[in-house]
C-alpha cells in the first residue's frame, strides 16, 4: 500500500475528467474474489491485480485506475448469489413487490442483464407475472427450480436479441463491472429492442458507503467502478437517459437509480467538498483499520478464527490484513461455495455445521447487516464463539 496523493494522468471512465486523485493503493488483489477454486494448490496460484484508487474530484466518481478488463472472464465457475441468506432474500422480495406495484408488471416483458443464476429475475416472474428473458455468462440451468416464463441465455443482451423488446430492464451489480459505463449505458439505450417507454433499473454498490462507512473490504480488483450518487447520475446523464428516481437501498450498501431514455446532457462541475474531505482522509482511516484487524488477529489463534462469509468482502480481508491468511476456515451459507477454496491464501469453504467439529474462538463477519442472523445459527449450532464485525 502506497501513501495517498494526486495523479497527473488517465481520465475519469464516468465524466473524462482528469482531475484526478489517488489514494490507497494494492499490488495483488485476487482478480476475481468470487472465482473460488476446487483445490488448494489451484486457489494459492489465483492471478492477482494491481489496484489504484483513484477519485474523480469533478463528478466524485472512484474507480481503480489500473483496471485491464482483458483480465477478467465470467464463466459458470462464477458464483456471488446470496439468495441463501434470509436477510438478503427479504430485501430481494422486497424490491421485487416495490418494482411490481410500480411498474404492474403483470404479462409485461422482464430482462435482466447479468441476472446470475437468476434468482431475483424468478421471484420477480413469479409474484409479478411478468415474462423474463435472463442474460448471463454464469448461468447455470441446473440451477434451482425451472421457471414458468423466464428464458435464461448464456450471453449478454446485444442486438442479435432485437426480437426481444422488454418493458422494464433489470441490471444489478453489473455496472461497477464494466471498464465504460457510460458507452455501455449508451449501447443499451440504442439496442433495438428498447422503446422510449422502456424502464431501466439499476443497482450498483454505494461508494459512500466504502468511504464514509469504511466499507473497505469492498474494494476488489473485479469492480472498476465505485459509484457516488452524483456519478451514478452523471453516468446516465452522459448516456442520454432522463432519471425518474434515485436512491439508496440495503442499509444505504447499495445505490438504485430508475430511467428512461432521453437525451445526453452535460454535467455541471461539481463544487461539494463533503466526498472530497472524505477522499482525503480514507488512507489514514484505511491503514487505521488494517491495522486494528491485525492486532485483533495477533491476539488470537488463526486455527481457532474463522470469517463467516465468503464473497467479495471475505476474500479481501483474508488477502489484506496482515496474519489473516493463516485464517484456515470460511464459513458460507450458499452450499455452491462450500468445499472449496479461497483465491492465493487457499484456505477453505465450509458449511454452519462445520464449525460444531472444530473449536472456535472468533467469528468475524464481513456485513454488519448480518449480524442477528448469524448470531441466531451461531447460538442453534451451541456455540458461544465470540462474534465480531469487521
Amino acid at each position: 500500500m502506497q501513501p495517498a496523493g494526486v495523479i497527473g494522468q488517465g481520465s475519469c471512465p464516468v465524466c473524462s475528467g482528469r482531475n484526478l486523485w489517488r489514494s490507497v493503493e494494492f499490488d495483488a488483489l485476487p482478480i476475481l474474489c468470487n472465482d473460488l477454486h476446487a483445490d488448494m494448490a489451484a486457489a494459492k496460484e489465483a492471478d492477482t491485480g494491481r489496484f489504484v484508487t483513484t477519485f474523480c474530484r469533478d463528478c466524485e466518481h472512484l474507480f481503480n485506475a489500473a483496471f485491464d478488463e482483458k483480465r477478467i472472464s465470467y464463466a459458470q465457475s462464477y458464483e456471488n448469489s446470496l439468495h441463501y441468506s434470509p436477510r438478503f432474500v427479504e430485501f430481494s422480495e422486497a424490491l421485487a413487490a416495490r418494482l411490481n406495484r410500480r411498474y404492474a408488471l403483470c404479462g409485461k416483458s422482464v430482462v435482466d442483464i447479468g441476472c446470475g443464476k437468476g434468482d431475483f429475475l424468478k421471484r420477480l416472474c413469479a409474484l409479478s407475472g411478468a415474462v423474463g428473458w435472463g442474460f448471463d455468462k454464469s448461468f447455470e440451468e441446473s440451477r434451482g427450480d425451472p421457471a414458468l416464463d423466464v428464458t435464461f441465455v448464456n450471453d449478454w443482451f446485444g442486438d442479435g436479441y432485437a426480437d426481444i423488446r422488454p418493458d422494464i430492464v433489470l441490471c444489478r451489480h453489473v455496472l461497477e463491472h464494466i471498464a465504460d459505463p457510460v458507452s455501455f449505458l449508451r449501447q443499451l439505450r440504442k439496442h433495438p429492442g428498447v422503446s422510449d417507454e422502456t424502464v431501466f433499473y439499476f443497482e450498483v454498490p454505494n461508494a459512500l458507503y466504502t468511504l464514509r462507512d469504511l466499507g473497505i473490504w469492498d474494494l476488489i480488483y473485479e469492480h472498476v467502478s465505485y459509484f457516488t450518487p452524483r456519478s451514478l447520475q452523471t453516468a446516465f446523464m452522459r448516456a442520454g437517459f432522463d432519471i425518474i428516481e434515485n436512491g439508496a437501498s440495503f442499509g444505504e450498501q447499495y445505490l438504485y437509480i430508475e430511467a428512461k431514455v432521453g437525451v445526453e446532457r452535460p454535467v455541471a462541475p461539481n463544487d461539494g467538498n463533503y466526498v472530497h474531505q472524505l477522499v482525503q482522509s480514507f488512507a489514514k482511516a484505511y491503514r487505521e483499520k488494517v491495522d486494528y484487524w491485525r492486532d485483533y488477529l495477533a491476539l488470537r489463534d488463526p486455527s481457532q478464527t474463522v470469517v463467516w462469509g465468503a464473497g467479495s468482502k471475505g476474500i479481501t480481508f483474508v488477502n489484506v490484513v496482515p496474519g489473516a491468511d493463516l485464517i484456515a476456515t470460511l464459513v458460507d451459507v450458499n452450499p455452491h461455495k462450500q468445499g472449496r477454496f479461497v483465491p492465493r491464501t487457499g484456505a477453505r469453504v465450509v458449511s454452519k455445521q462445520a464449525l460444531t467439529t472444530q473449536p472456535v474462538q472468533s467469528i468475524i463477519i464481513m456485513n454488519g447487516l448480518y449480524h442477528d442472523e448469524i448470531a441466531t445459527e451461531v447460538a442453534s449450532l451451541g456455540l458461544s464463539s465470540e462474534i465480531v464485525v469487521a
